[in-house]
């Protein structure tokens, strides 16, 4: 026992010394003066955690452009495991314009656009977007139309809103002449929304073919390929074939594609389908 007149010499463990330095306190909230009293507590700024921090549970925690690498884990020990309260995600994203993300992402590394676009570190650092429902392609049906019957051309004016190119190949028999193209354009036709028609299912028709030969059909904006789409082999034949065809812009018309054939032959064209891009290109 010490003297009344003694001061107490007063000792902590390790285990009792505050771990929290002085900066947490202040970041924490909480600031104290020397001597100052219980009431001279005062709160400042939220909670939060920089970087070397505790996560803060409820508080914004600036990494201030500190990378966070999780290692190890398994599918039965997860290195993080997250449960959203009811109602709420488990995991929200911070939105960044899509300029400011870099070129190359790190493998593995996600982020979310501000058009709500999820972007991934994909292989060699290639930066790529998830293929989700939300960029799925589909196909629409549609009630089908003639958007092309040559045989009518010449005494008719109910195909020209379709028509953006190579009327003239057509003869004074309603046929489209031998090593000619023409060009169509389904922009008239419904659910055709901008910027979404990416392909058309169109079926050909050939009818009171003169001779053996082919047709291709192909996106008004680019090359003919080397393919064909339907083929005959003598005169006065009528075959058809469904059409799968991609969708370009032609002498600045949307939604244009072409048909060329090698021989002379009627065509009649019907869509019925399109394929949508979303969200739009």
């Amino acid at each position: 026992m010490s003297d009344h007149g003694t001061e107490e010499s007063s000792s902590m463990s390790a285990d009792e010394q505050p771990s929290t330095s002085r900066r947490r306190i202040i970041k924490a909230g909480v600031v104290a003066g020397a001597g100052a009293g219980v009431g001279a507590v005062a709160a400042a700024a939220p909670a939060s955690a920089d970087p070397g921090d505790p996560v803060v549970l409820g508080a914004l925690n600036n990494a201030q452009g500190s990378e966070t690498v999780l290692v190890g884990g398994s599918s039965a020990n997860p290195t993080l495991a997250l449960r959203g309260a009811p109602g709420k995600a488990p995991l929200r994203f911070s939105p960044e314009p899509d300029n400011l993300l870099p070129t190359e992402m790190p493998t593995g590394s996600l982020a979310v656009t501000t058009e709500g676009n999820l972007v991934i570190g994909g292989r060699s650092n290639t930066k790529a977007y998830v293929n989700t429902s939300r960029w799925a392609n589909r196909t629409v049906a549609i009630p089908p139309t003639r958007i092309l019957d040559t045989r009518s051309v010449p005494t008719s004016t109910t195909y020209d809103k379709y028509i953006v190119g190579g009327r003239a190949n057509i003869d004074s028999s309603g046929r489209l002449k031998a090593k000619t193209a023409i060009q169509l354009t389904i922009s008239g036709l419904p659910d055709v929304t901008p910027g979404q028609a990416q392909a058309a299912y169109v079926n050909i028709t050939v009818a009171g073919t003169v001779a053996a030969g082919f047709l291709t059909a192909y996106s008004a904006q680019l090359p003919r390929p080397g393919t064909s789409s339907l083929n005959w082999w003598g005169p006065n034949q009528i075959l058809s074939n469904l059409v799968e065809v991609q969708v370009g812009t032609y002498s600045n018309r949307p939604y244009t594609f072409t048909i060329y054939t090698d021989s002379t032959t009627s065509v009649i064209v019907d869509v019925s389908g399109l394929i949508l891009a979303n969200p739009a290109s």
